[in-house]
């Protein structure tokens, strides 16, 4: 995620609680201009200090951490290389439903290998959410407990 994503996402919640860029601006102790500058995506650099204390004041979390994947497991239809490899509701999405055997195993070692769980829970609620309309997920949403305990079942059942 960059600043100018960063801004557009501020924007969005800033009009959704109904607040003006003066109101946001002296909550979050920035400029109004600054704040503007963000939302219309024309600021080159920003403190973290002010964007952690904007994004607060949005309701809006900022989160560091390393890129789950060294390269994405397959090509998005909808997604840039970058994204793809950060393991986003979408890009799990495409993975599940077109993805083929090698992508789904990509997947499994992504979880395996996140101590935190949140790829996961992504996953869980990505393939759950998809497995009403797509028998692919349905069948990855059934293996997927299994596929969590380590078992290796794509590899037996595939080859």
């Amino acid at each position: 995620m960059d600043l100018r994503s960063i801004g557009a996402l501020v924007a969005q919640r800033r009009r959704a609680k109904a607040l003006t860029l003066r109101a946001l601006a002296a909550q979050a102790g920035v400029g109004r201009s600054t704040l503007a500058a963000l939302e219309a995506g024309t600021l080159a650099e920003l403190g973290l200090a002010k964007v952690a204390r904007i994004c607060s004041a949005v309701d809006l979390v900022l989160e560091a951490r390393p890129l789950a994947l060294e390269a994405p497991l397959m090509a998005h239809r909808h997604l840039t290389e970058a994204a793809g490899r950060d393991l986003t509701k979408a890009a799990i999405d495409d993975v599940i439903a077109r993805g083929d055997i090698r992508a789904w195993r990509g997947l499994v070692r992504a979880i395996r290998a996140d101590e935190t769980g949140r790829i996961a829970r992504r996953v869980r609620e990505v393939a759950t959410a998809l497995a009403g309309h797509d028998a692919r997920a349905g069948a990855f949403a059934a293996l997927l407990p299994t596929l969590q305990r380590g078992r290796a079942v794509l590899r037996r059942s595939h080859g």
